[in-house]
This record gives C-alpha cells, structure tokens and sequence, in this order.
C-alpha cells in the first residue's frame, strides 16, 4: 500500500510539472496532526506539501523514526507522519518534505567527530534510514539544515586545539563526511529531492565544504531531483521587486563561483537544481529584532502578495513559507481544542492567517512592470544568452572587486589604515602596510546580484574584527545622467567616485550598526550623483569593530530600480585609473 501511494504521488508530480511551470509552494514547518488527515484537501488548495522535521539527523531520526527492529521508534511519530503525507498526496499535495538538522550544541562538527571514520559510518547509516523512510511514506524528499552549530563552522573557533592535525584535515574531512551521507540517502531514494536550509553555500569553512560533499555526490551520480536551496535571506520583504528577482539567482551565481571549472557540477546545477525562495508571512511579530516596522496588516499583507507574486516570476522548482506557527491551518481555538494544534496568537492572527491562506491559494505570477527588464535578464542567463557578471551589472551592482586588506581600523589603528593610498593607481606588486602584516590589493568575485559584498566571506571568517579593507571597481556610463548609490553597512562605510567622497559614515556606534536596516531592509542610505559619460572609478572603505562584516551597494534611477546603460568593469591593475 505505501509502495503504491508512492507511485501515486510521482505520477501526479510528473503531470503537475509538465502541465505548468509555476514553483511549488512548501510550508515549514508541519506536525503530525489528524487535522491534515481531515483537512488535506483544504491544505492543497494553498500548498504542494508540508515540511515535516523529524528533529536532529541524529537523535531525531532514533526517536522518531528508527531503525527498524530492535531498534524501534519512542513513539508514533512516523506512523502518524505517514498518514499525513498518504493524505496529502491523495489532495494533491505530492510534494512534503521530511527535514532534518544539525544541532548546536550537537557532537558535530568537531575534531573527534570530523576525523572519526566510525562517526562517519553513523551519519551514514542514519541518513540511509531518512532516505529510506522518506520514499517508503511517499515524502518527495528530504530537507537537510545545516545552520545551527554555525559558530563551530569557523575554523578560529576554540574548539580546534591543532594538535594532530590541520585546516586541510578538517575541511577534506568535512567534505567527505558530505559525501558520505549524501551517497547513503541517495542509496536509499535515488529519486530524492534535497532541501538545503539556510540555502547558502557562500558561508563559513567547515560548513561550505560538507555542503560542497553533498552537491558533488549529487552531481556525479546526476541525481534527478535536484538539489535546492532553501533560501532564508529572502525571509524580509527588503526594498521592492528588485532584491526578490535578484535573489531567486543570487545562488545559482555563487554556485558558478565556488565550482568554477567543474563542469559536472555546472552542467549539473543548470539541469537539476535552483534557489528556493522562503517567504515568512508573519516576521512583523515573529521577528526577533525589534526594530521591524510594524504597521497595519493590511499594509503587510498586501506587499507579501506582491513579493509571493513577483518570486514566482523567477522561481524554478520551489517557493515556501516559514513562520514559527503552524500557518498551513486557520488560527482559530477550535485546532488547539480539537487536535491540540498550537496556532498564531498575537492580535487579530485568526485574520491575517486566513488572508495568508488566501494569498497562497492565488497562483498568479506578475511583478511591477519597471522590474520587467530584470525578469528578462534572468531569463537570459538561465538560456545561457546572459553571463554572470552581466546579470548583476543588470541589477545596478558591481560583479567583482579589487581588495586590499586587512588593514587597520583608522580609529583603533590609523597608523596601519594606508589611507592616502587608497586614490592612487592599483599597483599588484607594490605591498601595502596592513593591519598585521604587509598586503596587497587581490581580485575578489562577488557575483550577487542582490548588492551584498560579504567582507567576512572574502577573508573567510577569520580574523575579521577590528579591521578595515579597501574595494575599487570601475562604474561605466553610457551617458552622463543622475543615478543614486543605495548602501547598508556594518559597520562603517564610505563610497568614493572618483576622487570625491560622496557618502561617508564611516563612524559607527559602539556595539555595532547591523546589516539589516531596521531588520528589514538591505539600504539605508544613499547618495544622489552624477555619473559621468564614460569609465568612472568607484571604491569603497568597508570598516568593521566587530561581529558581522558586511555592505550592500546598488547603482539606481530615482525610484529604486537599477539604470540601463551603466556597467561595472575592473580597473586595469598597475595603470592610471
């Protein structure tokens, strides 16, 4: 009966997909209620299937599902889970997902965990039971977060004595420990989707390199569901159109970054895999910032409408919801009385999350019609017509950067900040007098178009505080005409044009700006200027005190969306600029 439930759900999918292009909606998360059992048709009517997390790859995955005889689940979890997903499959519904994390204060990743082949062997056998159980209960795939032990990603953190071994061991082995459960879950369901959460690969060592393993594995073996990523970043509404298109790709770029050369995980990437956008309905009192913007509902909703809108212009495969309560069912007392479902509590919920319901079960795809020109740029980069570099110049943001650092705080250490170099020609050879040692200025991709330049990703999270670092690019116009420079930073900033500071806050306060604007959004100022016909230098002095080490930049018209006609290019090292 499983078996054959499972075929159902297959068979459906195949006739979805090939009937529309439109993503698939997911919603994270979901427990096992005979709410879904009664209600699965109401459920498809808004969504494609529900994220089921099964807790940690490790206990979660003994206690809730087990490894069969005598090793049995604790409870009844997978049983009733089974249910759910039969039902939601025979609404329609063919798409759940069964998730899985990586604790924080969990075992791994760690020195006696990363370099233990009988740990290895575990992850393996446990990820081999996932797979297995995820195709048996007729789930479309499983969703592997990664995002919580974060901190021991790095390899500054103190939990790495280097007695015995290096960066090298721990990284080789954490990329064969991605392997190795990649390889056992696709032993197990050959046919699996793969959810990636927080959806990012550009992220710290230790963490980049197990996800590395478990794309490669995928590649190699051509794996037909694809691996997707599960895109957090797109949790806040941000500006407008213009960062929700840009991110629906900003993945698929860092992937041909990071694999440049590897032509079987490129190939593999364009046929098989895509950013999924997440969407979070009710940040506005889930958030954990407090300086989100709180305004009417209405308001709210009615721009979550147009994000869900615009993401399912540029999404590929899958869009999906997260919220910390159980938004797939109306938030009312009778499912907490009836089936003991916690719902949404907060004023006024019953309303917003019926109207949310309302909102995911319109399936139309449009977005503003200034932003229409993005939407055929990334078009034309998936065709192959558009290459990475141009599709984020088409976004009003620069593809790739020289760099010099790192270099001294110019308020905790002026003496090694190099400021008056900062003007001159770029000169490779020549050494700069840097914060710990001698510099010199580096090429650095940052292909992403939603603007962001990740400081700690260029030094790879290692020894990022109390710093700053130089960036310089070329802005290149058709014509002369105004444009405006939209920035966020953490934690100083100043953006240059030629030789003209046109934006300078370089200060910061003393614990530090955040990179979000008000939790939300991505620019918080901006300098209106002139763009001069022709090859213009743009730099940038990106400061950090401490923590997170970020700017955004993005080159617009007067209403937030990128200027046709204006480019980026690097300087011609060692030449006058």
């Amino acid at each position: 009966m499983v078996r054959s439930v499972f075929l159902f759900c297959v068979l459906v999918l195949t006739i979805t997909c090939n009937a529309s292009a439109q993503p698939k909606m997911l919603a994270y998360s979901a427990i096992p209620t005979d709410y879904i059992n009664e209600h699965a048709p109401d459920i498809a009517r808004s969504y494609d299937g529900l994220i089921f997390v099964a807790g940690d790859w490790d206990e979660g995955v003994a206690n809730n599902i087990g490894f069969g005889t005598p090793e049995s689940p604790t409870g009844d979890w997978f049983r009733r889970v089974s249910e759910n997903v039969r039902h939601l499959c025979e609404a329609g519904a063919t798409e759940s997902i069964l998730d899985v994390h990586f604790s924080e204060n969990g075992a791994w990743p760690s020195p006696n965990t990363l370099l233990s082949p009988e740990f290895t062997v575990k992850m393996a056998k446990h990820f081999s039971r996932l797979g297995q159980v995820a195709k048996e209960s007729g789930f479309r795939g499983v969703a592997i977060d990664v995002e919580y032990p974060y901190k021991r990603y790095s390899l500054g953190h103190e939990i790495y004595t280097w007695d015995g071994y290096t960066a090298e061991d721990l990284l080789r082995a954490a990329e064969n420990q991605g392997r190795a459960t990649m390889a056992a879950l696709l032993d197990a369901y050959p046919e699996a989707v793969v959810l990636l959460l927080p959806g990012a690969f550009q992220s710290r060592p230790i963490g980049r390199y197990y996800m590395k393993g478990l794309l490669e594995v995928m590649a190699e073996r051509d794996a037909p569901g694809g691996l997707h990523l599960a895109y957090e970043r797109s949790y806040c509404l941000y500006e407008g159109p213009v960062s929700q298109i840009a991110l629906c790709r900003d993945g698929d770029l860092s992937v041909e970054n990071l694999w440049k050369g590897n032509e079987t995980v490129l190939r593999y990437w364009k046929k098989r895999c895509s950013v999924a956008p997440g969407v979070w309905p009710l940040h506005m009192v889930e958030t954990g910032g407090p300086d989100y913007p709180k305004r009417p509902w209405k308001e709210e909703l009615a721009e979550l409408r147009a994000q869900l809108q615009t993401l399912r212009t540029v999404a590929k495969k899958y869009v999906w919801s997260f919220s910390g309560a159980p938004i797939w069912c109306p938030a009312d007392l009778d499912v907490r009385t009836k089936y003991g479902i916690a719902p949404a509590s907060f004023e006024g919920a019953a309303e917003v999350v019926r109207e949310w319901l309302e909102i995911t079960t319109d399936k139309s795809a449009k977005t503003d019609p200034r932003a229409e020109r993005l939407v055929d740029a990334v078009h034309a980069y998936d065709r192959g017509d558009l290459s990475a570099g141009d599709l984020c110049c088409v976004f009003g943001t620069p593809p790739a950067w020289y760099v010099a650092g790192p270099l001294g705080n110019p308020f905790t250490k002026p003496q090694f900040a190099a400021a008056r170099t900062f003007t001159t020609p770029i000169r490779l050879d020549l050494p700069l007098q840097g914060r710990d040692s001698v510099v010199r200025w580096f090429l650095f991709p940052n292909l992403a178009p939603i603007g962001s330049v990740s400081m700690t990703a260029i030094f790879d999270w290692r020894n990022t505080d109390d710093q700053s670092a130089f960036l310089v690019t070329q802005v290149v116009s058709d014509r002369t005409q105004k444009a405006w420079i939209h920035v966020g930073w953490d934690d100083g900033l100043q953006v240059w044009l030629g030789n003209d500071c046109v934006l300078d806050r370089a200060s910061y306060p003393p614990r530090g700006h955040g990179a979000l604007y008000k939790d939300r959004f991505l620019f918080e100022d901006h300098a209106e200027v002139t763009l001069p016909a022709g090859t213009t230098r743009l730099g940038v002095v990106s400061i950090n005190a401490g923590g997170s080490w970020v700017f955004n930049l993005r080159i617009t018209d007067a209403d937030g969306f990128p200027l046709e006609g204006v480019r980026f290019q690097l300087p011609d090292p060692d030449a006058e600029i």
